[in-house]
């Protein structure tokens, strides 16, 4: 009586998986799994009432959210003190996202050297200490606009306003200049429109990478410190 061939599951597994799966299952999360079924972000920031009723400035808070009613599945908040958000010639945003443990999983943060001439950037690294690329700012003759790119300084994407008269609404193309995300700054209220520098903003980015994701999250921050805050890097 002969005896049936065992062969372990697992090698099956490897064998027979198609490539792209594998591919899939391998992809790094970053620290950031909440971020890897979802298709859009709500990004609110937390109304600063020193800067409405005293002139001064806080560190900017925020929560990120799945949707305009979930509850929080991420927290950011500035990391500078005093005098460099008040006095500083320019800004030093430093941003730390974190999870409810406050655990922080990604940091955008001001490059400490950058060329004049092709304009101030952010790095972006994911989790802490893992640089993944920086986002640019760029003044044009026309529309100022962003651009994002990968650590050895390949261009990635580009960030777009729709209209060189507005800066509400973004949209995120790749080299090929098709649109693979979008920021948009959503009505907050007119309380917090009125009187305070607060915004909230929609982060769109369908079957994208985790590490995509991240970088229009960062970017987001980097929109509402230049357009809304207008602060010079």
């Amino acid at each position: 009586m002969s005896k049936e061939l065992f062969v372990p599951k697992f090698i099956l597994y490897y064998i027979f998986l198609d490539p792209r799966t594998l591919i899939s299952a391998m992809t790094e999360t970053l620290g950031l799994d909440c971020l890897v079924h979802l298709d859009s972000v709500m990004v609110y920031q937390k109304v600063d009432y020193a800067d409405v009723f005293l002139g001064f400035t806080s560190n900017r808070r925020y929560s990120i959210t799945s949707g305009p009613n979930d509850k929080p599945i991420l927290y950011a908040v500035q990391d500078n003190n005093f005098w460099t958000r008040e006095f500083g010639s320019k800004y030093n945003m430093t941003i730390r996202v974190m999870n409810a443990a406050k655990t922080d999983l990604m940091v955008v943060s001001k490059a400490k050297h950058h060329d004049c001439c092709e304009g101030p950037k952010v790095d972006v690294f994911a989790p802490p200490g893992n640089k993944i690329g920086w986002v640019r700012y760029h003044e044009g003759c026309c529309w100022d606009h962003m651009e994002i790119h990968e650590p050895k300084g390949q261009l990635l994407y580009k960030v777009i306003p729709y209209s060189s008269f507005k800066d509400n609404k973004f949209r995120i193309v790749d080299r090929n200049n098709k649109v693979v995300g979008k920021i948009f700054k959503k009505y907050a209220g007119f309380f917090q429109e009125a009187f305070s520098k607060a915004d909230n903003f929609r982060v769109e980015f369908k079957d994208a990478s985790v590490r995509t994701k991240a970088f229009f999250l960062a970017t987001a921050f980097y929109i509402d410190a230049v357009f809304h805050e207008g602060r010079r890097f």
